[in-house]
């Protein structure tokens, strides 16, 4: 093999912003992708103590330009990662992915640190929250901290870039993994096994991208590819993941792309995989359903725009399929959790219909297989003194999960502190599970 990829998993160390710097002209100093009239409006808004105007502008400017690095990947890999089968190469990166998919997505490929993910999802959430407030609610106007701590924020992580280069890294290995063959005694695959379980879950997506948008050469390589390394992945991964392979080779039966579903189908069988191949694609009403509740919860005026979807996906049935498990079950737990700022009580009567068809057998695959990947729900989980906190140990108490015979101590002391009302036990159990994903 004539050149060896180095995988692009790190996040980048560089602090583009000094701990010296304090004020909004400091800060914004080193915002590199802003012009010097956006920088000019930006401080008037500041000194003009116009914050929510002044942040709101910041926060476009920087997920316009997230959102730009990663469609550098392709629209249709950017689907495969976040399982969005509605993500197509005429999907418009500025409205096909919500800003938490982007902030996840972007930590997922080590653009972002987790701790530096974190920081953006609040400043989203503060962001987003200044922004719906209506005109009887005009006194709770946003303190100088907080828009100095998402201009901080933002520039830290993406204004203070040229580019992401993790983006462009990323653009590469997957270049190479249509351009050659690996084979199992490559060091990259041996480094490969080692790796965290995320980039082991992304180099899949990549494949599965591959085997449905490439041909000719680039096809007959990402065929062989998916023999080698699914043969090293498949031990690690969980049952969403295996669903999720099972779901391409459906997908290019269908469609009648032979080489790739046969290459994708020895595959499969190698790793006794084929267990995992639908039978039919039942499951993707019920993703597309679980979608739009998690847009409506990540939206403005998510209390009043949650209750309508959540409706529509609490009547699809009771018997959820389960490549589509893990979304429907975040969906519904997002609306069950709410935010800090509280619930969308016209929304529960649904999520808890859903939730209390659930069998003690399908809550135990999602507390086993999902949720110590489910970062929406573990990171609701782990702010200090959150509302949803509170509401956890009411959706313990409620449907008596600490019944559930999980596994893993820590996913036992998040149902145990639950049941008790403990809740920073809570959010100390969800910090231990979250501390897992480097691992």
């Amino acid at each position: 093999m004539a050149e060896q990829p180095t995988l692009p998993w790190e996040a980048p160390e560089t602090a583009i912003v000094p701990n010296t710097a304090h004020t909004p002209d400091a800060i914004i100093a080193h915002a590199r992708q802003l012009s010097k009239r956006e920088v000019g409006q930006i401080l008037s808004a500041f000194q003009n103590e116009h914050y929510e105007m002044a942040t709101a502008f910041i926060w476009a400017k920087a997920m316009a330009s997230l959102r730009k690095q990663l469609a550098t990947l392709g629209m249709e890999f950017i689907g495969e990662m976040l399982q969005r089968p509605d993500i197509s190469t005429r999907s418009d990166v500025g409205t096909a992915i919500t800003a938490f998919e982007t902030i996840a997505l972007a930590e997922d490929l080590g653009m972002v640190s987790s701790t530096e993910a974190m920081r953006l999802r609040h400043a989203h959430e503060i962001v987003n929250h200044f922004a719906a407030l209506s005109e009887d609610e005009e006194d709770a106007s946003m303190h100088p901290e907080e828009a100095i701590s998402c201009l901080r924020t933002c520039v830290q992580n993406i204004l203070g870039h040229p580019k992401l280069e993790v983006a462009q890294n990323f653009a590469k290995f997957r270049k190479q993994l249509e351009e050659q063959d690996f084979s199992p005694e490559d060091s990259e695959i041996e480094k490969l096994e080692m790796s965290p379980y995320f980039y082991q879950r992304t180099t899949l997506s990549i494949l599965l991208s591959l085997l449905k948008t490439t041909v000719g050469a680039q096809l007959q390589h990402a065929v062989r590819n998916v023999g080698v390394i699914l043969r090293v992945v498949w031990p690690h991964l969980k049952k969403p993941e295996r669903w999720q392979a099972g779901q391409a080779y459906a997908e290019l039966y269908s469609e009648g792309k032979t080489p790739a579903a046969t290459g994708l189908k020895k595959a499969l069988v190698d790793v006794k995989g084929f267990d995992y191949v639908p039978e039919n694609l039942r499951s993707s009403t019920f993703t597309q359903a679980a979608k739009e509740v998690l847009e409506a919860h990540e939206g403005m005026n998510n209390f009043y725009n949650e209750p309508a979807p959540m409706r529509t996906l609490a009547s699809l049935g009771s018997t959820i399929p389960s490549p589509a498990l893990r979304m429907c079950m975040e969906a519904a737990l997002s609306v069950w959790l709410g935010n800090s700022y509280g619930i969308s009580w016209a929304a529960q009567d649904s999520a808890k219909r859903l939730l209390g068809g659930l069998s003690s057998e399908r809550w135990h695959f999602y507390l086993e297989e999902c949720l110590p990947y489910d970062r929406r729900i573990l990171y609701k989980l782990a702010e200090s003194g959150s509302k949803p906190q509170s509401r956890w140990a009411d959706l313990v108490k409620e449907f008596d999960l600490v019944k559930i015979a999980v596994k893993r101590a820590p996913l036992k002391s998040l149902l145990q502190a639950g049941s008790e009302g403990h809740l920073q036990g809570v959010g100390a159990a969800a910090m231990k599970i979250i501390g897992g994903f480097q691992r």
